[in-house]
């Protein structure tokens, strides 16, 4: 992995990470830039052995451009590890463990197979941006827990 630059959140990783994996939920904020999208989901997907993040977004723009950005920072093709799903554009493959997904693809996939079968963890990025979709999907993971 090409060394990054720091950024706030770098610091509280390990401690985000250890949360989600006793706790199973949390709420994390931070300023705009802090890292959390682009750190906080590679570190989950670092964690876990074998199971998919799914990075929610509320926008295509939002999912392709976080997909390329962290593939980036990995020093990987975007599609292998790391990739995306929008409508009508899917840059993923057998290897892809972090995904990032636009609200609608989400609820498409629960929709067709409600327990998320081999996603492990589900991160919803930008949630103050309310939606039905969005609301919806929250919803439908708290039922899982």
């Amino acid at each position: 992995m090409p060394n990054l630059p720091s950024l706030p959140v770098d610091a509280r990783v390990p401690d985000i990470v250890a949360q989600v994996r006793t706790r199973g939920a949390l709420v994390l904020t931070a300023e705009p830039g802090a890292g959390k999208t682009t750190r906080v989901s590679p570190a989950l997907m670092d964690a876990d052995d074998d199971g998919e993040v799914w990075v929610v977004e509320p926008r295509r723009l939002a999912a392709r451009m976080a997909a390329a950005r962290v593939a980036d920072e990995r020093g990987t093709k975007l599609g292998d590890e790391v990739g995306y799903t929008v409508r009508f554009d899917d840059r993923t493959s057998k290897r892809t463990r972090l995904r990032f997904v636009t609200e609608g693809i989400f609820v498409r996939r629960l929709t067709t197979d409600p327990t998320l079968a081999g996603v492990d963890v589900v991160v919803f990025d930008e949630f103050h941006e309310r939606n039905l979709d969005g609301d919806l999907g929250l919803g439908w993971v708290e039922a899982l827990r």
